[in-house]
């Protein structure tokens, strides 16, 4: 008898809960009819402005964002590259495809270093490590090195790839831990980094990825001064 009415006191409290939540929800319906009731016209032309603003601004905004990358391509002299060329990351995913370059550019930036730029998207968690996500979309920023380096790199929250003493360097290490520097890869000759994306590409997004990765190259002393040396 008990477990019959702890049964029958759920079922109600079920239909309760039910209940309410089609009381909540019809409310903005009646609302609406008696708008529609009162002012059919002026209630119709809201409702279609309404829905002419939520599909135009994200137009309007990601045609923003498109100006802005073309005019800071021009302005930095980037010029555009192939997007099925061969990465430096590729020989290091466990399936190529996971990451796709969608566009990317290409100067000479800071003390003569050739640097590659652009928008890309993973997924199965290819970057992990490197940025946060399963799935997504970022920029990326690949440092032409002026010679060949040992593989290494840092990855999150502070995990270190290789074996080489510049991994050791203390203000390398105090970079990453105030979030200066990026996750990084160093490999042959390219030093590249990630960082998602939320919303359409900015040249702001590009310009302090590009600051962060060549802080990583300073700091690892693999610049132009490195190949002079030798």
């Amino acid at each position: 008898m008990r477990r019959m009415k702890e049964k029958l006191g759920a079922v109600l409290a079920a239909l309760a809960l039910f209940g309410g939540l089609v009381c909540v929800l019809s409310v903005p319906r009646v609302i609406f009819s008696g708008l529609v009731d009162a002012y059919p016209l002026q209630t119709i032309l809201s409702v279609a402005v309404l829905l002419a603003g939520l599909i135009i601004t994200p137009r309007m905004r990601s045609r923003d964002a498109f100006r802005r990358i073309e005019t800071w391509v021009a302005a930095g002299n980037w010029i555009s590259v192939p997007v099925g060329r061969s990465w430096p990351w590729t020989s290091l995913l466990q399936t190529p495809d996971s990451v796709v370059v969608d566009r990317a550019w290409q100067s000479m930036v800071d003390d003569h270093l050739l640097i590659t730029a652009g928008e890309l998207h993973w997924s199965d968690n290819a970057l992990g490590g490197a940025v946060d996500g399963w799935v997504g979309r970022g920029v990326f920023v690949v440092v032409h090195l002026p010679v060949e380096t040992e593989p290494m790199g840092i990855r999150r929250p502070h995990r270190t790839i290789g074996t080489s003493h510049r991994l050791d360097l203390p203000a390398l290490n105090d970079a990453f831990e105030n979030g200066e520097i990026p996750p990084f890869t160093a490999i042959d000759r390219s030093l590249f980094t990630f960082e998602a994306l939320e919303g359409s590409l900015r040249p702001e997004a590009v310009d302090s990825l590009i600051r962060r990765t060549l802080r990583c190259v300073h700091l690892l002393d693999l610049g132009p001064d490195l190949a002079d040396d030798r």
